[in-house]
């Protein structure tokens, strides 16, 4: 089973417990009179909106990278999260003020009976199986979303427990204490809806994944044969997923495709190895030629000249027939050097002659010579 379809399945059995515990503890709030029963119930059916959000977000944001969203859905992952933590905060500030006024007024004194406390601890043990299966679900398919939404379960059980409290102390007499035990309800859920608003705030802010996770992400490059070392390593997280940039350093001297190859046996290793990470740019060098942040985007680097403008030169210093034993030449950027390298396909003595003409050209810092056998 895909990880759409486990993250479904993990919300929809979730969404069936919340709405018979939540229907089952107002019911029973309204004839007992608790109203941190009441409180709870609503917000086990709260639950109901948030797992429906889950579902659409997780359909959404499964959907394959296309030609508006080259780096996929993720995205709707995250929107999706602001809006169930605006609700649910929404939710927790009604709350608190209906239970606040209901402290100043006359109220009818909570009946403590065995379906209350029933009602109370089935919900404890319920939203904790809950609990355990969703995390293990968001952990198998690596979702933050999933998961999330498992620890809210939990809060549930944490709440329930708090209800259990309130009606223990209604039994001795205490029955003000149902209305603050509300409260402390409230402001649970409230955390809850911060925590999901925050958490996804610091993702549409492109965070990077946390330090330890970037360290194990460099081990891996370094222990990639032909990587010499990197530099500009950075990531962002998009939804329940990163997408990393990274400049490897390699051998000036190794070939354009075996340099091509190192960079993939180094986007393959992250993207296999590492924590949920489905895309990686790798961009290969020869030097670290390391600047970061704004300067980043506005750093010069002096240009040194390419290949056309080179073999101009050489052109222009050596006489034709000296040119004409030339089969091909290679440039090498080392640093502020540029090496250049010559080919024959023959041994004479105007080798050594070319070599030194050349090696005249302040632009050369290096001239080598090369006898190409059949």
């Amino acid at each position: 089973m895909d990880t759409k379809k486990l993250a479904i399945k993990a919300t929809l059995i979730g969404s069936v417990v919340d709405f018979l515990l939540g229907v089952g503890k107002i019911l029973v709030g309204k004839v007992f009179f608790s109203q941190a029963l009441i409180v709870d119930g609503i917000h086990s059916l709260s639950d109901l909106l948030t797992d429906a959000f889950v579902i659409l977000v997780t359909k959404f944001s499964h959907e394959a990278p296309d030609k508006n969203h080259p780096y996929g859905h993720g995205r709707f992952e995250t929107l999706g999260t602001v809006v169930i933590g605006v609700l649910l905060m929404l939710v927790a500030c009604f709350l608190a003020y209906d239970n606040i006024m209901r402290l100043f007024t006359l109220r009818i004194p909570v009946v403590v009976g065995w379906p209350t406390i029933f009602i109370a601890v089935l919900s404890v043990l319920s939203k904790e199986v809950i609990f355990r299966y969703t995390f293990s679900v968001g952990k198998k398919i690596k979702s933050k979303m999933i998961i999330a939404n498992a620890w809210h379960s939990r809060s549930d059980a944490i709440t329930s427990a708090l209800v259990l409290v309130g009606l223990g102390f209604s039994y001795f007499g205490y029955h003000k204490v149902d209305l603050f035990m509300a409260l402390v309800l409230s402001g649970f859920i409230a955390k809850v809806g911060w925590n999901f608003i925050w958490d996804s705030v610091k993702e549409l802010v492109d965070t990077s994944l946390s330090a330890d996770k970037v360290e194990t992400i460099r081990e891996m490059i370094r222990d990639i044969d032909g990587v010499r070392g990197l530099h500009n390593l950075r990531s962002r997280r998009v939804g329940d997923k990163a997408i990393l940039d990274v400049n490897i350093e390699v051998s000036p001297f190794i070939s354009v495709s075996e340099g091509h190859e190192i960079a993939t046996w180094v986007a393959q290793t992250i993207i296999s190895k590492g924590d949920n990470i489905y895309d990686v740019t790798v961009h290969t060098d020869v030097e670290d030629d390391r600047v970061e942040g704004a300067e980043f985007l506005t750093h010069e680097k002096r240009l040194r000249p390419l290949r056309a403008e080179i073999k101009l030169k050489i052109e222009s210093i050596l006489e034709a027939d000296l040119y004409n034993k030339i089969t091909k030449f290679q440039v090498h950027y080392v640093k502020n050097d540029l090496i250049l390298d010559i080919y024959f396909n023959e041994d004479s003595n105007d080798i050594k002659e070319i070599r030194r003409k050349l090696s005249q050209e302040t632009l050369f810092s290096q001239v080598r010579c090369y006898l190409e056998l059949d």
